[in-house]
């Protein structure tokens, strides 16, 4: 009796092995996001908010260094700004909280060169009523629903000495100049306590600030060599704001995508091999990444509704058209989009950025909602993972869930999935998403569509990561979908697939 109980005990042992093994997941590809960039992914597009000295002086950078009274919007109103980019789809906004000119939006006890000493914030006080102005955006942002970051320029000319100040002579405001390598006194300290005193700040109901990006600029007009201590800086929002993205040229979470104009390339990864420390990518280079680099540094594109950062009156916002194409070659080709809505001298968004914004709105979700696959649908692969269907089968990127994918086999690096409409219908686009928590691996894939007796190739991609949009330049009548994975360094492992379009069982 004894024998025969241990031999059905390593009997059972081995059928739970085995099933076990029949489940198990692709080991992750070389380097993945952590949690904070994961979730910061799929945020993929929010505002950027230039507000501040240079809304009032007409500038961009802020290098008349005038007093702080220059600022005075006259109907401020944080709440309308978070409203109206809840409103648009954008899922947060990032505030210029110091930007070049080194003037501060919150009261800081670092400098005199803020708005608290301004005129507006005195009399604000006067009435009860709050002048600090990141905390006053940080709780809109709370109160519509959407994320909050700050922008806090490194490069500060108010600190620089080779940079003028002549209206500030003579005032308080006429403070040493510590920023630069040789200059007396200590501006990574300065920094440090500016960045300290933002991500410890409490709110007016007495809850912490919850900061989703810091925004770390590395753009500079002046010959003073400041060496920034990075790592400082790291540890000071690791500290206060663990879940928060740090971006800056390249890294530490976050990298630049080498332009303005809200583009990237068509191949783009995720990864690179360089960190703030080293020397400075090119732009082409920062556009496409590296492929299986060792840091995971995903792009973001910072991008502008008008031709300025700052308000400008002259200006007009771009077109919703114009947007939903800045849409489609950032966050279309997995690059998270970050647009520059500034207030007005008012202190609101204008009227007109707003129309754009919705014009824009409507264009994503016109083109998005077409989604005509759903679970149900009969879709077939070329491979399942150890032929577990119901773990790893290609309906699962029909489910709208983060956690199940489709996947092959640990040594089948190319494969198909087919989809059978059993009826025409009009395609214009697609949507491919791999299952980045695991890493990022496909190099190039093809969409291929059943017309006539035959499948023709509409589409030629090559890397895919967080999320791919593909959009037809016409229309294409099918009733049979292919898509397939041609290059892969690893096993493919695909979140999500749409097919967008009209399904229509009269198209012919």
């Amino acid at each position: 009796m004894a024998r025969a109980g241990i031999y059905w005990a390593i009997t059972l042992l081995a059928a739970s092995v085995g099933a076990s093994n029949a489940q198990t997941s692709p080991e992750p590809y070389l380097h993945v996001p952590a949690a904070r960039q994961l979730k910061w992914h799929s945020l993929e597009y929010y505002a950027f908010v230039h507000f501040g000295h240079n809304t009032f002086t007409g500038e961009e950078w802020g290098r008349s260094q005038s007093p702080p009274d220059v600022f005075n919007p006259t109907s401020l109103d944080t709440d309308q700004w978070a409203q109206s980019f809840a409103n648009a789809g954008m899922k947060g906004m990032i505030l210029t909280a110091k930007h070049h000119d080194g003037m501060t939006l919150w009261n800081s006890s670092t400098t005199a060169y803020k708005i608290a000493n301004s005129a507006w914030a005195k009399n604000r006080t006067e009435q009860g009523l709050d002048s600090d102005v990141v905390r006053m955006a940080a709780e809109s942002a709370k109160k519509y629903g959407i994320r909050f970051g700050i922008y806090l320029s490194p490069w500060d000319i108010h600190r620089d000495p080779a940079m003028p100040k002549p209206s500030l002579a003579g005032t308080i405001f006429d403070e040493p100049q510590i920023f630069g390598d040789d200059s007396p006194g200590d501006y990574n300290e300065l920094y440090s306590q500016q960045l300290t005193e933002l991500l410890t700040m409490e709110l007016s109901d007495g809850s912490k600030i919850d900061v989703f990006e810091l925004w770390l600029d590395g753009a500079s007009g002046s010959d003073t060599v400041q060496t920034f201590d990075w790592a400082r800086y790291r540890d000071i929002i690791r500290e206060h704001q663990p879940e928060a993205v740090m971006w800056g040229h390249q890294g530490v979470d976050a990298r630049w995508v080498g332009n303005e104009d809200g583009y990237t390339l068509e191949t783009n990864w995720h990864t690179i091999n360089v960190t703030q420390d080293d020397a400075r990518l090119g732009e082409q280079e920062l556009m496409v990444g590296a492929r299986d680099g060792i840091y995971w540094t995903p792009a973001e594109s910072d991008a502008r509704i008008r031709d300025g950062w700052f308000w400008h009156e002259e200006e007009k916002p771009k077109t919703g058209d114009a947007l939903m194409t800045m849409y489609l070659e950032t966050v279309g080709r997995s690059v998270a989009l970050n647009l520059d809505v500034p207030p007005n001298t008012r202190g609101l968004i204008q009227n007109e950025d707003i129309t754009s914004l919705m014009e824009f709105k409507d264009l994503r979700e016109s083109l998005l909602g077409q989604e005509i696959l759903h679970p149900g649908a009969n879709l077939t692969a070329s491979s399942v993972r150890e032929g577990n269907s119901d773990k790893f089968g290609p309906q699962k990127m029909l489910d709208g869930r983060d956690d199940t994918y489709w996947t092959m086999n640990d040594e089948e690096t190319t494969g198909w999935v087919e989809i059978d409409f059993g009826h025409a219908c009009s395609v214009n686009g697609f949507v491919v998403q791999e299952h980045i928590a695991l890493g990022q691996r496909i190099g190039s894939y093809t969409l291929e569509a059943f017309v006539g007796d035959e499948y023709t190739t509409i589409v030629n991609g090559t890397s895919i990561g967080y999320k791919r949009i593909d959009t037809l330049s016409n229309t294409v009548s099918t009733s049979r979908i292919r898509f397939s994975i041609t290059q892969s360094n690893a096993v493919p492992v695909l979140q999500r697939f749409q097919v967008l379009g009209s399904n229509d069982e009269n198209v012919s």
